[in-house]
């Protein structure tokens, strides 16, 4: 069983690994890497904030999210969503909603500057509901693209649920908008070298 889970994750890196067209940046294991360890970070510090203000549920279904992200270690993770991607999307061009990723990644970087806690508070009840058809229209987009069955549609399925059931970009931009422009911005370069349309005019923060 070890020697067949080592040639999957044998078989999984090199594709990951091989080189692609280029983009902003190529697909690469440290960018898949970073993308989790930024994931796991930002997740912990939402469920933890939902744990000290009472909303017991609400941290476990983000303890639950983050558990969907697990791209490089534990539970099969990585085997299950890097397996899904290769065998279910590699050898096609990906249609990611890169302009509304972008479009979100600079809205949310005027958080990161808004400076105090009060200060942040008030930028996000007075743009919040741009924000939120923003990251809905992120969502649907990678819905349209991770179409088939598996890993990776269902942690986007269960991302939507967060975001439209717990507020979950709320709490995300309360804890760590920074960290979030950063997520937006390394999955647009993890994949944009797979879209037909590449880099747009907007690629740059």
């Amino acid at each position: 069983m070890a020697i067949h889970r080592l040639g999957l994750s044998l078989i999984i890196l090199s594709f990951l690994l091989t080189p692609t067209p280029p983009c902003a940046s190529a697909l690469s294991f440290y960018q898949w890497r970073t993308l989790l360890s930024l994931s796991k970070s930002l997740l912990s510090r939402v469920a933890n904030a939902r744990y000290a203000r009472g909303d017991l549920s609400g941290a476990a279904r983000v303890r639950d999210l983050a558990s969907h992200l697990h791209l490089l270690t534990g539970n099969g993770g990585f085997f299950s969503l890097g397996w899904d991607y290769v065998w279910n999307y590699y050898s096609t061009s990906l249609e990611l909603p890169l302009e509304d990723m972008t479009r979100l990644a600079k809205k949310v970087s005027e958080v990161s500057r808004a400076g105090s806690k009060e200060r942040i508070a008030l930028w996000i009840s007075e743009n919040y509901s741009d924000l939120r058809q923003l990251s809905e229209s992120v969502v649907q987009g990678l819905l349209r693209t991770f179409s088939r069955s598996g890993a990776l549609r269902d942690t986007v399925l269960t991302m939507k649920k967060e975001i439209e059931e717990g507020d979950l970009l709320k709490d995300i931009l309360e804890v760590g908008s920074k960290d979030f422009v950063g997520l937006l911005q390394i999955g647009k370069d993890l994949f944009c070298s797979r879209s037909p349309s590449g880099s747009t005019p907007e690629s740059e923060l």
